[in-house]
């Protein structure tokens, strides 16, 4: 399920691109993400100068931190994916979700910006990443998992 957030002015002879979309992270990916890590997003003090010291980066609006968070992503059927979700927070968003655990971000927007050299870059941000638990996303098709407090039936062992 994807929304339109925002429109970028209109190209010569073009028409308007959509520069921002809501995302549904479990209708698009299937499944939650792994969560592969959260750091400060690092910026240039002086946007203009690649040699200007880095500093973390601020919200404009708010003034609230930025971070980068890594969750890995699997769709389609071989397609892999890590995704690098810009968040806000004063502080990290990201301190009690363990590497590995199953995560889900919250009010995901994937957006684009033009390039200088030409073409387009792809970022993504959201509102906050939640723990989830993989047996709450059954695969299309497939029953959902057994709970952990539910007792599992013995594998079946094939006839020789």
């Amino acid at each position: 399920m994807v929304a339109h957030l925002a429109r970028n002015q209109a190209k010569k002879g073009v028409s308007d691109l959509i520069d921002r979309v809501v995302i549904d992270f479990v209708k698009t990916f299937g499944r939650p993400g792994v969560f592969n890590g959260c750091e400060p997003k690092m910026e240039r003090l002086d946007k203009l100068d690649p040699n200007s010291p880095e500093v973390q980066g601020r919200d404009k609006n708010g003034g609230g931190l930025k971070w980068t968070a890594l969750v890995a992503v699997k769709h389609g059927r071989n397609k892999n994916d890590i995704l690098n979700i810009t968040l806000v927070s004063p502080t990290d968003p990201c301190a009690t979700i363990h590497m590995g655990q199953t995560v889900v971000a919250e009010d995901l927007e994937m957006g684009t910006m033009k390039q200088d050299r030409g073409g387009f870059s792809q970022f993504w941000s959201a509102a906050a990443l939640r723990q989830v638990q993989p047996a709450q996303f059954a695969q299309p098709g497939q029953p959902a998992r057994a709970a952990s407090g539910q007792t599992q039936q013995p594998a079946r062992v094939a006839n020789q």
